[in-house]
């Protein structure tokens, strides 16, 4: 992957890569408002609403930064290609008798509560590459799991 394609997204994860920087954009105007205001109540030193407002201001701008980062240098991938699994892939696998469906996404999208799963995460990195049938083992925090993948999207 060349430096200009540093990071892959989905179309709906970059899109909401965008949107968090909108968002904060609108949202930073208020917090330097509240930052001034605070400033102007006296003693900085003891003055809680100053800090707070400080210290979300200064994460406001981090994450700013981040995100054009992201935006500058990712790379939106259209979806998966062939019959193995990849960056994209939308995955139903077989685990103990049980069905699980996610999407392998890049850490920066990666969320398994809604079905997003990291491809260098345990089970993502362990079906990378596999085709529908294949079984594989995972070493998760829980301990190993043996996987099978059932369908392929």
């Amino acid at each position: 992957m060349d430096n200009q394609s540093k990071y892959q997204f989905t179309k709906e994860g970059f899109e909401n890569l965008k949107k968090e920087l909108e968002n904060l954009i609108k949202r930073r105007p208020q917090v330097v408002i509240n930052l001034s205001n605070a400033r102007e109540q006296g003693d900085l030193s003891e003055n809680a609403g100053y800090h707070a407002a400080k210290d979300e201001l200064s994460q406001i701008d981090s994450r700013v930064r981040e995100v054009k980062y992201l935006i500058r240098l990712g790379k939106v991938v259209d979806g998966p290609e062939g019959d193995t699994v990849s960056f994209g892939s939308t995955v139903s696998v077989e685990v103990n008798g049980s069905k699980m469906d996610f999407k392998i996404v890049e850490e920066f999208e990666a969320n398994p509560a809604k079905g997003m799963v990291s491809t260098s995460s345990a089970i993502g990195s362990a079906i990378l590459g596999k085709k529908v049938g294949d079984a594989v083992e995972a070493q998760t925090p829980g301990g190993k799991i043996k996987l099978k993948v059932t369908k392929l999207a």
